[in-house]
């Protein structure tokens, strides 16, 4: 499974995949497509498993990332899948498309009758007609599908089956279709049946049938989804069948994604039968959602795509296959980053009804940040439809009049593209909603599925307003299906779904594609001389290819269609080719091509044979085996290249195209296995009159033998069978029990290699067969491999002792911390143990005390002290305990002015025993202020207040004089706010023609005058009363 690229570059992708081709015998066929990689792949076509080589009907044209196969003068043999395989040092991909090969009508000799224009009918003839089309089903596993198609036509059309764009014949497992021609009893036409017995899951696809005379064509198609029952049981798992591709033999791959991006997962597998395909998530299966994805992409790979991933998206994701001749996995572990600002409260799914309304809601860390609001990748703006509400820290967008287009995934964003998403379901008719577009290469079929509420009610489907034809069309159940086979440029357009007054969109895209070739090696020719070699030389392309290049050498055997790459070699000149590179005795052939960022060049054939034998040498040889009676007996050796080889049992030789049999019936029973360069033989369950058995292997250059011994055993291990694996916590009491076959047979315990001592720490009891190493409480140090032994038998134990699980109790969200500099800084944490350790981070680095850094622990509580801050301490802090965190950013500020407000002169109108107020807001709370009148520092009194409130300091004249008139200015440090006061008799609107940009309007009310200026409106609370 490919999920990311790794350090040596970016892995080959494909951004258009070769599409299926139908042609007549005797036309041309072309398979295009474009795949990029760094450093550029090497692309390479196959069939059957072997790789294709340039022939005179065959070539592969490239121009840059555009790579070709054309194939002139199609055969029927020709028909069948190809497979683009592109490689390069960073990973593979694959691609794949079948190649259809029609017979001609009999009535048009010529080789390429698509070409020609169609004769005129004659009196009564026509081209086909679909008089009944296939019935999209919707069917679970096992059951018996029938798909029936009618037409009628002069001449009679012939009719056959597709499915997804491949004939039945060739695909890959089609054992269990018949095909039932028939003509229909009730009316014209001819009719053609695919009955389908116990349906498979990759059965599921779009089935096209095809009516053709000399006339002309038409083909009607219908989808075909094949569903796990609800009530199957799993798989055996102790049953342990053979894989169908290559097991999962390491560690799961990792593959990190940013929050709020996609993880595309891609699994490829083969098999025969066709493997059936599950995706898990943390052991638990997956179905299809909103976010999650599931397809098979134009290649055959089997594709997971999370959207917009979450960290509970985080987790193993494991593609399983599975058919009747074994299983096998594919595993990748996700893991999601997450930005240092996140939202402090995300978006929750919502519902809705239709023609109803839907609110999301969320909070951000500060209400200066900006927000946008995304329905999938379509930025929202603000409507009627989309209402957009900012209050504070709140963001809030509410859908009006609902539809079902407007079920989906919403997402609000912040500055760094830090996301929270959510599901909006609408609940109306209409319960499953066509795509929001649907991209498909001109001759693909598209299929889109609607799926309503109710059971049995007809829809209408319809494209740019014209109602589409009912032979398109399926209803089955709540499932209604519309299915475009071979869809061409004016099938485009926007199709819609209607039901009542309720409908859904899709917008149909249909995209076509180009290519072409460059030059292959010359003088290519083959020197037989010395035994078992042939020496093979060429000279470069000419003119010389401008981009860096290699050469590709493949072979042949005589009388095989199949060539198998041999070599890559970087230099024109000549290769020595030994029998050590070939597989088995016989003649064989060779081709050469160049391969560059461009392609890859025709093939060049080298003229004649040569014969070659394949030999070995023994890298690691057999050994004697010595094992107790009833046990298996392994003998393996290891050679220096793939070959076959005997084995021989006392001389006799054993049968190796079995993959078990016996000696002689009732004798010992044997297991012979290659894998590469392995070849092993089982001799299972011997027996005391094996033992002095002798084993020999043989092959070209190699032969080796060994013998095989029995003795009898003393004692056997009655429990625990395998190997065992426990995980215990601190203090607990560990008691690991291995019983015997015989009683009181003495036993020795060993932890990781060394003979356990006892103590008070360690006890070892033997109770008749039973013996027990017990740890009164365990400790993470007593952590290791246990082993009982006795007498050529052991039982082993893997124990796992860890500290309980710390948690954090505070804080449980992000904390966000203000200051300026030279404050003190304090972020505290609170685990749930008093012994359990914390590391600090900032940035990502672990954070070390020092001068600046002051780190205590007290019980519980665990805080980072910044005693006299700097904005170089800003940054995001983690506190971390074992796997939980606690997350602070923190923003210190180089304080350059100490007033917020008022920035400027204010002037204040007030009529004679009218309250007064003069608010001045500072920065920070603790900051102290001198209020002064005229220059002199005014006193406190009852008709002169001072108050002071966070971080705003008012001047207040409960009643004001006339003689209250002047100028009033706060001061704190060298600033000032600066307040003119004028009192009057009488109000009088203040209106001068060299006003300053400040001056205030006064409104009149009866006790209170308040003032509004010219300020941002989240100010206006900081003004003068």
């Amino acid at each position: 499974m490919k999920a990311s690229s790794g350090d040596q570059g970016s892995p080959p992708c494909f951004l258009r995949f070769p599409r299926p081709v139908r042609v007549v015998s005797g036309a041309e066929a072309e398979l295009k497509c474009v795949v990029l990689g760094e450093p550029p792949p090497v692309v390479v076509w196959e069939k059957g498993g072997q790789q294709l080589a340039a022939s005179e009907r065959l070539s592969f044209p490239a121009d840059g990332a555009e790579h070709g196969l054309l194939l002139s003068g199609a055969l029927p043999t020709d028909a069948g899948v190809y497979v683009c395989r592109a490689r390069n040092a960073a990973g593979e991909a694959y691609a794949a498309a079948a190649i259809t090969v029609l017979e001609p009508p009999a009535s048009e000799p010529d080789p390429q009758p698509a070409e020609r224009p169609l004769p005129p009918p004659g009196p009564g003839e026509g081209a086909p007609v679909f008089l009944t089309g296939p019935r999209s089903q919707w069917v679970l596993r096992g059951a018996e599908v029938v798909l029936t198609c009618r037409a009628g036509g002069l001449p009679e059309p012939t009719l056959y089956w597709e499915k997804d764009g491949m004939a039945l014949d060739e695909v890959w497992d089609s054992s269990h279709f018949a095909l039932e021609p028939g003509r229909a009893e009730d009316g014209p036409g001819v009719s053609l049946a695919l009955r389908i017995l116990a349906a498979r899951l990759p059965d599921s696809g779009v089935y096209v049938c095809h009516a053709r005379n000399a006339h002309g064509h038409a083909q009607a198609g219908a989808l075909l989804q094949v569903q796990q029952p609800p009530e199957s049981p799993p798989a055996d798992p102790d049953e342990g069948p053979a894989p169908v591709v290559e097991p999962l033999k390491c560690a799961p791959k990792t593959f990190w994604v940013n929050e709020g991006k996609h993880a595309k997962f891609r699994c490829y597998v083969m098999g025969k039968p066709e493997p059936e395909i599950e995706w898990h998530w943390e052991g638990l299966p997956l179905l299809p959602d909103r976010r999650r994805l599931m397809y098979r992409d134009r290649d055959g790979g089997f594709v997971l795509k999370v959207l917009y991933c979450q960290a509970k998206d985080r987790g193993l994701y494991v593609c399983a296959a599975r058919n009747s001749a074994g299983q096998t996995l594919s595993a990748v572990q996700l893991h999601v980053k997450e930005p240092r600002l996140r939202f402090t409260r995300p978006l929750q799914d919502v519902e809705g009804r239709e023609h109803g309304i839907a609110v999301l809601e969320c909070k951000v860390p500060n209400s200066r940040i900006p927000t946008a609001w995304f329905r999938e990748d379509q930025r929202l703006l603000p409507c009627r439809k989309y209402e957009q509400i900012e209050e504070g820290t709140v963001r809030r967008l509410i859908i009006h009049r609902l539809k079902a287009d407007d079920d989906g995934v919403y997402l609000c964003e912040m500055r760094g593209r830090v996301r929270t998403v959510a599901n909006v379901t609408v609940k109306g008719p209409i319960l499953k909603r066509l795509p929001r577009k649907l991209d498909v290469l001109e001759g693909e079929n598209a299929v889109l599925l609607v799926e309503t509420l109710e059971a049995g009610v007809q829809g209408r489907w319809s494209r740019d307003g014209e109602e589409l034809p009912a032979i398109c069309q399926t209803t089955s159940g709540h499932m209604h299906a519309l299915v475009l086979p071979g869809v061409t440029r004016e099938d485009a357009g926007e199709v819609i779904f209607s039901l009542g007054n309720s409908r859904t969109t899709a917008l149909l895209r249909v995209k076509c594609v180009k290519h072409s070739p460059p030059g292959p090696p010359v003088s290519a020719e083959m020197f037989k001389g010395q035994k078992n070699t042939v020496l093979l030389t060429w000279k470069p392309p000419e003119p010389a290819p401008e981009t860096p290049f290699i050469y590709r050498l493949e072979r042949q055997e005589v009388g095989s269609e199949d060539w198998i790459q041999c070599f890559s070699i970087e230099k024109a000149g000549a290769v020595e080719v030994p029998g050590d590179c070939v597989p088995s005795e016989g003649d064989y052939r060779f081709r050469i091509c160049a391969v560059s960022g461009h392609g890859r060049s025709p093939h060049v054939v080298f003229h004649g044979s040569a014969h070659l034998v394949p030999t070995a040498r023994l890298v690691a040889g057999l050994e004697d085996v010595q094992v107790y009676d009833g046990e298996d007996a392994v003998f393996s050796l290891d050679l220096s290249t793939i070959i076959q080889g005997t084995w021989f049992l006392n001389g006799e030789e054993l049968k190796s195209h079995k993959p078990e049999g016996q000696v002689e019936p009732g004798a010992l029973r044997y297991h012979v296995e290659q894998k590469g360069l392995q070849h092993r033989l089982i001799l299972h369950a011997v027996k005391h009159q094996d033992s002095g058995a002798l084993v020999g292997f043989s092959c070209p250059g190699v032969q080796d033998s060994a013998a095989l011994t029995i003795q009898e055993s003393p004692v056997h291990i009655l429990s625990p069978q395998n190997k065992v694996s426990l995980t215990f916590t601190t203090s607990d009491r560990v008691v690991l029990t291995c019983e015997l076959s015989r009683v009181d047979f003495p036993a020795t315990w060993y932890k990781d290699g060394q003979k356990v001592e006892e103590s008070e720490l360690l006890v070892v009891k033997m109770d008749g067969r039973k013996h027990r190493l017990i740890l009164p409480e365990a400790k993470v140090q007593d952590s290791g491999e246990f082993e009982c032994r006795t007498e050529g038998v052991s039982a082993f134990f893997y124990v796992t002792v860890q500290d309980p699980p710390v948690h954090i109790v505070d804080p449980r969200e992000h904390v966000f911390v203000h200051a300026i500099t030279s404050e003190c800084v304090m972020l505290a944490c609170e685990v749930d143990r008093e012994d359990a350790p914390v590391r600090w981070y900032k940035d990502g680095q672990e954070v070390e005390e020092n001068d600046f850094v002051v780190l205590e622990s007290e019980g519980p509580h665990r805080r980072l002290v910044l005693p006299a801050t700097q904005p170089s301490d800003g940054g995001e802090f983690q506190c971390v305990a074992g796997d939980e965190r606690a997350y602070f950013t923190v923003t210190i500020t180089d304080v350059s002015s100490w007033i917020v407000y008022p920035s400027g002169k204010v002037y204040v109108a007030a009529v004679r025993l009218e309250r007064v107020v003069l608010t001045c807001e500072l920065c920070r709370p603790w900051a102290e202020v001198r209020w002064t009148k005229d220059g002199e520092e005014v006193v406190e009194s009852p008709a002169l207040l001072l108050q002071k409130e966070d971080t705003i300091r008012r001047l207040v004249l409960p009643a004001v004089q006339l003689e209250d008139s002047g100028e009033y200015l706060c001061e704190i440090d060298d600033e000032s706010a600066s307040f003119t006061v004028t009192v009057t008799e009488s109000y009088q609107s203040q209106d001068s023609s060299d006003n300053n940009p400040e001056v205030c309007v006064l409104l009149k009310k009866p006790k209170t005058r308040r003032l509004w200026s010219r300020f941002p409106p989240w100010r206006r609370t900081a003004g003068t009363e």
